[in-house]
């Protein structure tokens, strides 16, 4: 009796769905410097629901306690979706855990919530979830269907990453209910779609199940390749668990090819991070692949106990998956040793494990017919009952007829004293509107006259003070010109003087600019930095000047005028700095959106200076100042010879 041949499957990966491609933080200092100076708000039940899962990721029990904060200040503030995000994330905590029944209570809480604001991305998160909670546990009928579902969801919202990874689990069911054409169907089509998208965590899971179809195949070394391709994303990620995973269907490549010595020391390797992680599932995995490699290499009793191992920790932990193969390489080993009884029982249960995880329809078959049959009986009791009832109702309606009578009285006496409670409800709801828009009203007109005060003064600046200022330039060019023994001193110190008074002008405008709007867009900046950048490049010809505003920044997002113009005076401010002192050849300034943050950054490839050595100056000081005023984090770095970065993040509203 051989039945190795059932017994080389490789583990493919089942991609639990998070908020965002890819959950890991790439500056997690950064994301923790944020989370402290957070308000309590829902801004930071989303960043504490962001920490935990890029934890179960990374660092998997540093996650539950970032998952549990967020979900408590969710309920604090009533905020529906940041109680399900937290709900899931701690459930695919779980699952990675090995702890399915407990991840199964918090995706079950978070699919009611789902389900009862009608959040059809977060029917699609939960449900992919629980789908993988099912493969984990063998049920694939239940889970086939959810991953369905959870596929019709991110197809409505066009989610690209939400699509790849439900044809990534779908093909991960057909694989271990044995079709392998629509395996390598959908396994394909998720593979294409994450490529397209560069997202790491979905091309890790890719590369692996790729590779589990090359060895299907028997195309080792093109499996190796493929399983080779996940562990260095994995790496990269710092994802244990996955690197584990990816570690062990390597070495059962080299088994399958042959060469027991290198995948021998690359399983130990696999099963020790298992263990250092406490992987159950994984370790389950792994001690029946390790089994059948000493088996193949006739090291009977330590097969024997690695796969004993095995199947102490499948039942423990509920994970099904591999527990037919552990059966299967134990009848294997009996063979071998002699016990032709023993490995017969072993053989009959891979064969009884095998059918109740692949034949469950017919149970769920059965017990539809059993509601069903119990459904009819129920029915039939009811038909008697009311049998019952009608024939006593008919012995006492003569009886009851005064009563009925009382009971009309008094419904009409209830119906006229709700109509009248009703019109009076009425009649105060519409005093209470008409309230209401008198003071909407008077807010308005409050509003017109603020307004009408603020386009005055911006009036009077520009009318009264910006003629006197230009009166004034005028008047210094007219003594410059007027006196020709002028002192070259005296003249450079006029010139000077109708220098600052011609910025100065332009500072009084851009101040009123800010004044007339009472919000200001990204749009409205672009323009302003813009001219100011175009207005540099004319003034230098030492130095360039460049602006760019990424494509994923929304033009139209809305800044209060206060924001807007601290911005531009800290670009104004660090540009100018820039020009006076780095002696660069270039000088760029980038608007972009990094992690629910605007991210202005200003930089040059001047000279450089040491921050430390160098005092802060009025213009640094300004910078910071204005910085702390729409509470955004300022930072400035520098390096000698390299140039100058200066940067300013402010959170999304």
């Amino acid at each position: 009796m051989r039945l190795y041949k059932f017994l080389a499957l490789a583990i493919l990966m089942v991609s639990s769905h998070n908020l965002w491609a890819q959950e890991t933080i790439k500056n997690i200092d950064s994301a923790f410097t944020v989370l402290r100076e957070a308000p309590e708000d829902t801004s930071k039940v989303i960043l504490l629901q962001r920490i935990g899962a890029h934890y179960n990721v990374v660092h998997l029990d540093s996650a539950k306690a970032f998952l549990k904060q967020g979900f408590d200040l969710a309920n604090k503030l009533d905020y529906q979706r940041g109680r399900w995000i937290n709900l899931s994330a701690l459930g695919v905590y779980h699952e990675r855990k090995t702890q399915y029944d407990s991840a199964m209570v918090y995706l079950n809480d978070a699919l009611k919530i789902v389900e009862e604001t009608n959040s059809t991305k977060g029917y699609a998160n939960v449900l992919n979830n629980i789908a993988a909670v099912q493969i984990r546990k063998a049920e694939y009928q239940e889970a086939l269907k959810n991953m369905f579902d959870a596929l019709k969801a991110e197809e409505e919202l066009g989610n690209q990453n939400g699509i790849a990874q439900a044809y990534n689990n779908i093909g991960v069911v057909y694989y271990y209910t044995g079709n392998y054409d629509k395996t390598t169907h959908y396994l394909t089509r998720a593979l294409e779609i994450q490529e397209e998208l560069g997202n790491l965590d979905g091309l890790q899971n890719g590369y692996n199940n790729v590779g589990a179809i090359f060895e299907y195949q028997k195309k080792y070394d093109e499996a190796i390749g493929s399983y080779t391709k996940a562990l260095e994303i994995s790496r990269n990620l710092g994802d244990v668990k996955q690197e584990a995973t990816f570690l062990s269907n390597i070495a059962q490549s080299y088994m399958s090819k042959g060469d027991y010595a290198g995948a021998e020391s690359i399983f130990r390797e696999s099963i020790a991070l298992k263990i250092d992680i406490e992987d159950y599932n994984g370790m389950v995995n792994g001690y029946i692949s390790f089994g059948q490699l000493l088996l193949k290499q006739e090291k009977l009793e330590d097969a024997k106990r690695y796969l004993q191992e095995a199947i102490a920790l499948s039942k423990e932990y509920d994970s099904k998956i591999a527990l037919p193969e552990a059966y299967a390489a134990l009848a294997e080993v009996a063979e071998k040793e002699g016990k032709f009884n023993r490995s017969v029982d072993y053989l009959k249960d891979y064969i009884a494990l095998k059918d109740s995880i692949l034949n469950e329809d017919n149970a769920r078959i059965l017990a539809e017919t059993e509601a069903k049959y119990q459904t009819e009986k129920k029915e039939k009791e009811i038909l008697q009952q009311r049998a019952l009832i009608a024939e006593k109702d008919l012995e006492v309606r003569q009886k009851n007829t005064l009563m009925y009578g009382g009971f009309g009285l008094a419904l009409i006496l209830g119906l006229l004293g709700y109509l009248f409670y009703n019109q009076q409800k009425l009649k105060n709801q519409q005093l209470q509107k008409e309230g209401e828009l008198k003071s909407a009203l008077a807010a308005i007109e409050t509003q017109n006259k603020l307004q009408e005060q603020r386009l005055r003064i911006s009036r009077d600046l520009h009318d009264n003070i910006g003629a006197q200022l230009t009166f004034i330039i005028s008047s210094i060019d007219n003594l410059k010109y007027g006196f020709k023994d002028i002192g070259e001193k005296l003249s450079t110190r006029l010139s000077g003087i109708s220098s600052f008074t011609g910025n100065t002008i332009y500072e009084l405008r851009d101040t009123i600019w800010a004044m007339n709007k009472n919000n200001i867009t990204f749009e409205d900046l672009q323009a302003r930095i813009s001219n100011f950048i175009e207005k540099a490049n004319i003034a230098s010809d030492a130095m360039k000047f460049s602006f760019t505003m990424t494509s994923e920044v929304d033009a139209q997002y809305t800044l209060t005028s206060v924001q807007g113009m601290n911005i531009y005076r800290v670009i104004q401010e660090a540009v100018n700095n820039a020009v006076k002192y780095s002696e660069a050849e270039n000088i760029s300034v980038v608007i972009s959106e990094k992690n629910e943050h605007h991210h202005i950054q200003i930089m040059d490839d001047g000279k450089g200076f040491n921050i430390s050595e160098i005092g802060a100056g009025n213009g640094l000081n300004n910078m910071k100042k204005r910085s702390r005023e729409i509470d955004a984090v300022f930072e400035i770095n520098s390096e000698i010879d390299t140039g100058t970065s200066i940067s300013l993040m402010l959170l999304k509203n």
